[in-house]
């Protein structure tokens, strides 16, 4: 697939995108300007905003075009016959490349680049204002805390470059500069301003870096990294290598161009949010910041397992060594950067961050090969599930908080001011259901058979509870909980997805909260509402919108659930996530970006009312494109894929998809499943030898493999594509193909034959 990248007017933007690495995490304007530079390290802020403005031949060159790609983000304009583009990034280097690579990765870099299309010289200024402690902006929903915003600093300057320390924290370093002398040099306590002259010549064509590297541990591993900075080719080649790279993992494709572009950025925007911390390597649910919330880790490892698996090993054993309370409870958060860290659960005796680190284990130990096997993760399991037996009571799982917000609601929707959801709640009892039956299955797998038998028993018996002491007589559903005082709650919530998803839910049951769950009162064209229109308390917009806004991790589950009854659903939901980041003109909707996954949106005007970039997202949008879309299934024995596809797809695939520490290509055909490897399916498969393949067209997607005497060459494209695709083997294979969007062929080397997908009219070169 080709290289992702947005092309914006400035005047079509609210705000800018964020870009991360293990070290630094930074935010932008529409412009390209550094609007926050955070350290992962120390949780400080090292730079509040940096904005660079250019005049040629004494005119200012105004900001007309933004474009967004992987690595970075750059601004384009032009006046009095110059061109000037201002791009930023963060370098990128994948974490199990990273080592060598710490200090330039604490860095922010610009790139300046002047084309000078007149017949003679001129001059150009660029100039720097930097203001180093961190600034509010109406441009992003976290604002830095009052703290980092009063932050005082020293300038020291040398011969190109400033050093820079923070007042009463001389290891809070900043070296700032480039490889050009400036006109001007300006700074107190709060500010820098630097001016650069430059002449260009008569169709010169010159770039400047300009780079800012932080360490905390002082300024000789800042100098460090800034000197390693200051190749203008070397950081953006390299970041741009890391991300082709990682973009060719558990690569899908479709004939639906939306949504394989959204599973691309996923990728891009999972991997902006993690970081390396003073206790280890983890994600944030709101960064930049060092809180660490357990169940957001937890659905944030079933998307990154199929992308950096090692880090989502990381994940999970910092919340074995971290996380745990002495009797087995997982706790809601911890910091980062405490070592060792607080324990915070809002004195809650059990909420969802249990059962879900428990189906997140399962899930990763089997899925994938890393340090956290099945034999690390069971004991854990055990513990955990242990705790869930010894937080039930008269059959189901009880919630004794009794206070309001945090303090009183033990599900997802935890942040609604003044709501309470305690007791006896659905949600919890059915993911707690799933954790007992995962906890039985990997018991069984380590031929621990009498604690197999002990966990399917007892979610056996909590199954029952739920279908005989949560089902609403209003409703026909579920309830929404049974609380404390034993008072039934029926209100229609997208919080009804859990029984389905986790497998309490079956037959007419099942049907009947799909179908309410995708009813108009619920499903919209921009995504699934928390909460039924026709309740009592729906409000679009109260609640952080959890009372009838717009939630896409919500939208992913039902998506998810609904995808064997009616795949054309599953779809729809894709694009509806989706679409949301590629919208004409984001301005409109606020805080939106292109490429990035919005938090929450109004139930109504679906005006963006959260993050930009939702950290959790992402990976959720690539869990259900592989889990839900492929319908790949981990499990203990062989890999089981079984695509999920409307009728009028003829065809789905994988590339490289990683399991277990190797990669597998398959795609659906002609009602057939090939494979590279060994797989189950609801479709006859066929197995083969995977073989290279290449392509002269980024647009032409290829999958290829050696099935007996046969060699076979799959060739998709989303849109129109022509180009000659081929293999090299014991002999070389080329053939030249023509596609139209959506549309597909099947080359078999042994009779040098074309199957074309039927619904479409492919034409061989």
């Amino acid at each position: 697939m080709e290289y992702p990248r947005y092309i914006y007017p400035v005047s079509a933007l609210f705000t800018g995108a964020s870009f991360g690495n293990l070290f630094v995490f930074a935010r932008l304007d529409e412009e390209s300007n550094l609007k926050g530079l955070w350290s992962a390290g120390d949780n400080q802020y090292y730079c509040g905003s940096w904005d660079i403005t250019v005049t040629a031949g004494g005119s200012p060159v105004p900001a007309r075009e933004t474009s967004f790609f992987p690595e970075s983000q750059t601004t384009s304009g032009e006046a009095g016959g110059v061109i000037v583009e201002k791009q930023f990034l963060v370098p990128f280097v994948l974490e199990e490349n990273a080592r060598g690579h710490e200090r330039e990765m604490r860095s922010a870099i610009y790139l300046i680049r002047l084309r000078n299309m007149l017949s003679g010289p001129v001059n150009a200024v660029i100039r720097h204002a930097i203001h180093f402690a961190a600034v509010q902006s109406v441009k992003f929903i976290k604002q830095p805390l009052p703290d980092q915003m009063e932050k005082l600093v020293g300038v020291t300057p040398r011969e190109g470059y400033c050093e820079v320390t923070t007042v009463g924290r001389p290891d809070e370093a900043r070296v700032i500069g480039s490889d050009r002398p400036w006109r001007k040099c300006e700074f107190d306590q709060r500010e820098l301003h630097l001016d650069y002259e430059i002449t260009l010549k008569a169709g010169e064509h010159i770039t400047v870096p300009f780079v800012m590297t932080i360490a905390h541990e002082g300024l000789p591993g800042a100098y460090e990294g800034f000197r390693r900075c200051l190749d203008v080719r070397a950081e953006p080649e390299e970041s741009i290598r890391e991300y082709k790279s990682l973009l060719s993992r558990s690569l899908v494709m479709s004939p639906d161009p939306v949504i394989n572009r959204g599973l691309q950025w996923a990728k891009v925007n999972t991997v902006r949010v993690q970081h390396r911390y003073r206790i280890g390597e983890g994600f944030t649910n709101d960064p930049p910041q060092d809180i660490i919330v357990v169940r957001d880790l937890a659905w944030y490892t079933l998307g990154a397992d199929y992308l950096t698996p090692h880090f989502s090993s990381s994940l999970l054993a910092l919340a074995e060594k971290y996380a745990f309370h002495e009797n087995g409870k997982l706790t809601e958060y911890i910091h980062a950067n405490e070592d060792p860290p607080e324990q915070h659960d809002y004195h809650l005796n059990i909420n969802d961050d249990t059962p879900l680190y428990v189906i997140a284990l399962l899930h990763h130990a089997t899925a994938c090969r890393t340090d956290m096997s099945l034999p690390k993760a069971y004991p854990l399991m055990r513990r955990a599930c242990d705790y869930i037996l010894s937080q039930i009571r008269d059959g189901l799982v009880r919630c004794d908080g009794a206070g309001v917000g945090v303090w009183g609601i033990c599900g997802w929707r935890n942040i609604i001011d003044n709501y309470t959801l305690n007791g006896a709640v659905t949600e919890i009892n059915a993911e707690c259901y799933h954790a007992l039956q995962c906890t039985a299955e990997a018991a069984e797998l380590l031929n621990e058979e009498r604690d197999a038998e002990k966990y399917a028993a007892a979610a056996a018996l909590l199954r029952t509870a739920i279908d005989d002491q949560l089902r609403s007589n209003v409703t026909g559903l579920y309830l929404l909980n049974l609380d404390r005082e034993g008072n039934e709650h029926h209100d229609l919530t997208g919080d009804l997805i859990f029984p389905v998803m986790f497998d309490v839910a079956q037959g007419a049951m099942r049907e009947k909260i799909l179908e309410e769950l995708t009813d108009d009162d619920m499903w919209t064209t921009c995504g699934s509402r928390t909460v039924s229109k026709f309740e009592s308390n729906y409000d679009p917009d109260r609640g952080y919108q959890l009372v009838g806004g717009l939630w896409h991790n919500l939208t992913a589950w039902i998506a998810y659930c609904i995808r064997r009854e009616n795949p054309s659903k599953l779809v729809e939901g894709m694009r509806n996530i989706f679409m949301y980041c590629e919208m004409p003109r984001p301005k409109d909707f606020q805080n939106v970006v292109p490429g990035q996954f919005p938090e929450r949106l109004h139930g109504e005007s679906y005006v963006s009312r959260g993050m930009a970039m939702s950290p959790w997202m992402p990976p959720t949008y690539l869990w259900l494109g592989i889990e839900g879309l492929m319908g790949v299934k981990p499990n203990a024995e062989l890999l089981e894929i079984a695509p999920a596809i409307p009728e009028n797809w003829k065809w789905v695939a994988v590339k490289n998809l990683l399991w277990r520490g190797k990669t597998i290509s398959a795609f659906l055909y002609g009602g057939i499943l090939y494979a590279t490897s060994d797989v189950t399916s609801s479709f006859p498969v066929k197995i083969g030898t995977p073989i290279e393949t290449w392509s002269e067209n980024e647009a032409l997607f290829s999958i290829g493999m050696r099935t007996g005497e046969e060699m076979l060459i799959f060739v998709s494209a989303d849109k129109d594509a022509e180009g000659t695709v081929g293999i090299s083997n014991e002999f070389t294979y080329e053939r030249r193909i023509s596609l139209l969007a959506g549309e597909a062929v099947l080359l078999r080397t042994s009779g040098l034959e074309v199957e074309s997908s039927s619904s479409v009219n492919s034409r061989e070169g």
